[in-house]
């Protein structure tokens, strides 16, 4: 029998390493627990599908960051799909999974597949940040190669599945008194153990991702915070696409922070794990628990607040709901008319081409 002094994190308590014994939680707290990841895969599976659909049906909602939105709701999909399920399974269980070949590769597969799902999501933050900061830190250049929904999908997915790999190499059957548990066996990794290996989780699925998109949204702040709002007649579509700007920035910002608020609690008890294995041993099983599901619920949260924050989605949802057609990308339209108009009565051609221009270009990040 090999001990191991950790947890898995869609499996946590499984097994306390201290006294070999099985550390489930009682039958009440597994019925809580049950109704709790019912509800919030209830919830995540209707809120995302429903994301993928309106930017599928809507014309007006396909914006990049739309796009970046479907990456994370294919990730948090996929969270609902098998990570939830999992982590309810091994309530019940306490981890004992299937033998032979298909047991060892789905063990490894499942939790690969979860910290893949979790990278991916935090890549995607990350690209929305630094697509916000081109938009408004230099709205003129069009960054025609990085701004391509297909390039940026592949990146985030590949490099997603590179930064995981750990994932696969280290989580096997383990042999506890008789039963194949699916966990990690940290000795793979040598002398990087188990707190290396969670070290490495905090730093590169959590606290770089973090730290530099605060980085962006300050940057952005700033920028905004000094550039004085054009005061002239023929720039009102200047002035438009700045307010559009400030509140496609206030949402990603809230977003981000409802991501960091809800990961936080797991990410900490990895560094437990990792570094006080001794206060993890004495935390009653529930806490655990919570901290998981915690995180596990922004996969439930983020296409809703995306829906909520965002004008255009806010729209669209309302007509999907009554059953109305997709809206006709009018507005546009509408607003070069008005710039000629003030064109020919200003007689401005010059800031009237400039201000088209800018808004034409600005439009593509919005």
């Amino acid at each position: 029998m090999e001990t191991h002094e950790n947890d898995t994190v869609t499996s946590p308590g499984t097994v306390n390493s201290s006294d070999g014994q099985l550390n489930g939680p009682s039958p009440i707290h597994k019925t809580i627990y049950t109704i709790l990841y019912s509800i919030i895969i209830f919830v995540a599976l209707v809120g995302n599908l429903l994301l993928i659909f309106i930017i599928k049906r809507r014309p007006e909602t396909r914006s990049l960051t739309g796009f970046l939105f479907v990456n994370m709701a294919v990730a948090d999909l996929l969270v609902a799909l098998i990570t939830m399920p999992v982590s309810l399974y091994t309530l019940y269980t306490g981890g004992v999974w299937a033998t032979g070949i298909f047991g060892h590769v789905t063990c490894s597969l499942v939790f690969f597949t979860f910290h893949v799902t979790l990278e991916a999501s935090i890549l995607s933050l990350l690209m929305m940040s630094v697509d916000r900061y081109f938009a408004v830190a230099h709205p003129l250049r069009r960054f025609e190669t990085f701004r391509k929904a297909r390039v940026l999908s592949v990146f985030i997915w590949l490099n997603a599945m590179i930064f995981s790999i750990p994932v696969a190499i280290v989580w096997r059957l383990v042999d506890w008194d008789g039963s194949l548990l699916c966990g990690p066996k940290f000795d793979e990794l040598g002398k990087f153990g188990l707190t290396g290996f969670y070290t490495y989780l905090f730093i590169l699925m959590y606290l770089v991702p973090l730290i530099i998109i605060t980085i962006l949204y300050t940057l952005i702040c700033c920028t905004l915070w000094r550039r004085s709002m054009p005061g002239e007649a023929s720039s009102e579509t200047e002035k438009r696409n700045e307010i559009t700007k400030r509140r496609v920035v206030r949402m990603l910002v809230i977003i981000t922070a409802v991501f960091a608020l809800c990961w936080f609690p797991a990410h900490f008890y990895h560094m437990l794990l990792a570094y006080r294995l001794d206060v993890h041993k004495k935390l009653p099983h529930y806490i655990m628990t919570l901290c998981f599901a915690l995180g596990h619920a922004n996969s439930a949260v983020n296409p809703w607040l995306y829906m909520m924050l965002n004008e255009k989605f806010r729209i669209a949802l309302s007509a999907t709901l009554h059953g109305r057609g997709p809206r006709m990308r009018a507005g546009s339209n509408r607003s070069q008319s008005i710039t000629k108009y003030t064109s020919i009565k200003g007689g401005n051609s010059f800031k009237t081409r400039r201000s088209k221009q800018e808004k034409s270009k600005a439009e593509t990040y919005m």
